[in-house]
């Protein structure tokens, strides 16, 4: 039987075994179900859930290497998803898509385009309480300055986004 916790022991254990691995970028997320809903949840023996084929499960882990650092987030579902999660993991991929099509003149900041991620999700009447994208840092806190893509969550370091800019998923509570 595969658990929250067990799955995080051996992908762990997986990326261990990569060439420059140097440990984990911040503990890892895995989420079964209404736990994958969770802002930032932390398997432990009391909360722990067996992964099935009857809810989706939020992977959110990340390792440092030699040449860089990871923030990855991925949601699946290892049976048949109900229609409300088919249009929940739709929408959010059409917001991912607009995002990253979109062209804004130097000087916008994230907070303005945040939008553009939550707009398929606010046709139907759905939001996420988290922030849409940070920066990522080599060796430092995994959400870096100075880009950040969100609605909330001001921040004194915040700048413009530039090119060159590598963001990650969400950051922060709104």
């Amino acid at each position: 039987m595969i658990t929250e916790l067990s799955l995080e022991k051996k992908m762990e254990e997986f990326r261990s075994k990569q060439a420059l691995y140097q440990g984990l970028s911040f503990p890892s997320i895995i989420g079964f179900g209404e736990n994958g809903a969770v802002i930032h949840y932390r398997a432990s023996n009391e909360t722990n859930k067996p992964v099935t084929d009857e809810s989706t499960l939020l992977v959110d882990t990340g390792s440092q290497y030699l040449d860089g650092s990871t923030d990855v987030t991925r949601t699946v579902h290892f049976g048949t998803p109900s229609a409300d999660q088919k249009s929940a993991f739709t929408r959010v991929l059409i917001g991912q898509i607009d995002l990253a099509m979109a062209f804004f003149p130097y000087g916008t900041y994230g907070r303005a385009v945040d939008i553009l991620a939550r707009q398929a999700l606010f046709r139907n009447g759905w939001n996420y309480r988290h922030g849409t994208g940070h920066g990522i840092g080599s060796y430092l806190y995994i959400h870096e300055g100075p880009g950040r893509i969100t609605s909330g969550c001001p921040a004194a370091y915040e700048k413009p986004l530039e090119i060159g800019f590598v963001l990650s998923d969400g950051e922060c509570r709104n």
